[in-house]
């Protein structure tokens, strides 16, 4: 029942764009406490936390850019990425899919331990079980929904998750990873393919931590904008990709931890490299993924 269900929402969504987004949740035990910030930050949080509930998602980060520390920023750094997590929501307003999908940011600013886990999903026009499947993991801040719907305009043929873990997934608990692939083949009533798994920044330590062990549930790992911590290990294949003007780049840190691994280095980028050089970031993603 569930899988003609998905079939009927693929067949009428229309074909311009992804048919639908989907929200996923399950019980689990393993879900992110709240993080305990500083004080002046957290004076903010219960604002911030009304508006998460109460206006777009794209007016609650203008007002978080504003007051930089809630998303772990200096100010200097939410001054240059306004302007360009600006016109990823603007490029955004234009889809009518994500114009009604739900957010994920009041979940990850949870002020209590959830006691369920939270995923978006997209579900490509004529996805089979034969579909590709990418597994991201947010940054630093949240999952926001302008990151699905950056990697849904580059992968439009691919089953996209995005499941939330609370303000920084660094160290996501692989079951938590593990019970959201479970529910999402359960909610789409069939077993997918092995996924590619993306982390972006604290994400991406996250991915490491979460192949480390689960070395089996993935296709490959990206990490962009972080470093292994420990060995990279072998299985699956490690992938990084930094900008050359990042500190643990340019003090000879990122080559001499990432040993081993296939790595890229944008040009004249630092940390937001997926945004300032988007089209150099998607053609080495998509590069890697078609090697395996």
């Amino acid at each position: 029942m569930k899988r003609w269900l998905m079939i009927l929402l693929v067949t009428f969504a229309g074909s311009a764009e992804a048919a639908d987004i989907i929200q996923v949740t399950w019980p689990t035990k393993h879900a992110s406490p709240p993080m305990m910030l500083e004080p002046k930050v957290m004076a903010w949080m219960p604002a911030f936390r009304v508006a998460l509930g109460s206006v777009p998602e794209e007016t609650t980060v203008n007002l978080a850019l504003a007051q930089p520390a809630l998303l772990g920023l200096t100010m200097d750094q939410a001054k240059q990425l306004q302007p360009l997590v600006a016109e990823q929501y603007r490029q955004m307003a234009a889809s009518a899919v994500y114009q009604k999908a739900p957010s994920l940011l009041g979940y990850c600013f949870s002020e209590k331990t959830p006691a369920h886990g939270l995923a978006n999903v997209q579900v490509p026009d004529g996805w089979t079980a034969e579909s590709p499947v990418l597994v991201f993991l947010h940054g630093y801040g949240g999952s926001f929904l302008w990151y699905q719907h950056y990697l849904a305009r580059h992968f439009p043929k691919h089953l996209i998750i995005c499941p939330a873990w609370g303000i920084s997934p660094a160290k996501i608990s692989p079951a938590y990873l593990n019970e959201c692939l479970k529910a999402v083949e359960t909610r789409l009533d069939l077993q997918i393919k092995a996924p590619w798994l993306l982390g972006l920044s604290a994400g991406g330590f996250g991915v490491l931590r979460a192949a480390a062990a689960l070395p089996e549930s993935f296709a490959g790992v990206i990490c962009m904008a972080a470093y292994p911590v420990t060995r990279t290990p072998n299985q699956p294949p490690h992938f990084f990709i930094a900008g050359s003007e990042e500190p643990f780049v340019t003090s000879g840190h990122f080559l001499k931890v990432a040993t081993g691994a296939k790595t890229h280095l944008v040009p004249h980028a630092g940390h937001f490299f997926m945004l300032t050089h988007e089209d150099e970031t998607v053609r080495t993603l998509r590069e890697w993924m078609k090697r395996l």
